[in-house]
């Protein structure tokens, strides 16, 4: 109780939730700053009506994941005191009411971990020895895919979901590439994931049955951190072919590239919300260095 008193007076919250958060001033880009804290603050996602952001920080001794509905205090979901992390919208169910989420063991291993949206108690759904980072959940909830290190590499592997027993994974798709961030489309037709050839990342898509594999976004540029929007044919990613990260949204194809952010430093990790449309995403604008905040900016016009 404590820490999390501690937590909460560390954290500043500065603008609230709803249908366009704003705070007075503005960024020449049209952004505006919507939770600050000492820490950094990363990896975004959300609940599935867009109600409650979840986002990855220090607190108590290790990186724990949060939750902000817009208008309390932050609060750790788990704070396991192991490192904590999960993946992009998709990670918490509607169906189940879980959020899935990935903690560090000392032994260098990761297991998968649910808990209630609620923060009831948490369960242990996979631990194989093997590390497993940015599972999710399917679009009704009752299988999960997450990223599993296997042979040298990142790949897709799947398991249905069942509360009675540790889970088994079984591999589902390995380009002999790091598959990074995956997340079923709303209408669960298509996987989106980053696929990572080490010096840079492109993003693919994949059906959910493992046909059709295939690249939307494939050029020089580093492209990571991709995110569903609310509708079926579009996501948002973060890319620096603008010389530096910024937010950018694409159709299916890859045939319309519209730029979202716009400013010297670097925005990534964007949410988009999938009940108001608008994006949460990470950004160092503000401090010019090490430190991420959340910042909040309409829909472009698509």
């Amino acid at each position: 109780m404590k820490a999390t008193a501690i937590l909460a007076v560390l954290i500043a919250i500065l603008i609230s939730c709803g249908d366009n958060p704003s705070e007075p001033e503005e960024w020449p880009d049209g952004a505006y700053l919507y939770l600050s804290s000492v820490f950094p603050d990363t990896a975004l996602s959300w609940s599935t009506g867009g109600s409650i952001l979840l986002f990855s920080s220090y607190a108590y001794t290790s990186r724990c994941i949060l939750i902000f509905n817009g208008i309390d205090d932050p609060v750790p979901i788990a704070a396991s005191n192991m490192d904590e992390s999960c993946g992009p919208n998709g990670c918490w169910s509607g169906e189940q009411g879980l959020i899935v989420y990935t903690t560090y063991n000392t032994d260098s291993t990761s297991t998968v971990r649910t808990v209630p949206g609620n923060l009831g108690a948490l369960l242990v759904v996979i631990s194989d020895g093997r590390n497993h980072l940015h599972p999710t959940w399917t679009a009704d909830g009752d299988s999960l895919l997450l990223c599993s290190y296997v042979n040298d590499y990142w790949g897709l592997w799947k398991t249905v979901y069942h509360e009675d027993s540790l889970l088994t994974p079984a591999e589902f798709y390995t380009p002999l590439n790091d598959c990074l961030r995956p997340s079923y489309s709303p209408d669960g037709q298509w996987i989106l994931f980053e696929l990572s050839y080490g010096s840079h990342s492109d993003i693919w898509l994949i059906r959910p049955d493992g046909s059709d594999p295939h690249a939307v976004i494939e050029d020089s540029c580093d492209n990571i951190h991709p995110c569903w929007g609310p509708e079926n044919n579009w996501f948002a990613f973060s890319s620096n072919r603008s010389g530096n990260y910024e937010i950018w949204i694409s159709n299916l194809d890859g045939s319309s590239i519209i730029r979202v952010t716009d400013d010297p430093e670097e925005d990534i990790y964007p949410a988009w919300n999938p009940g108001h449309g608008w994006f949460a995403f990470s950004s160092n604008r503000r401090s010019g260095g090490g430190n991420y905040d959340i910042f909040s900016i309409d829909s472009p016009s698509y």
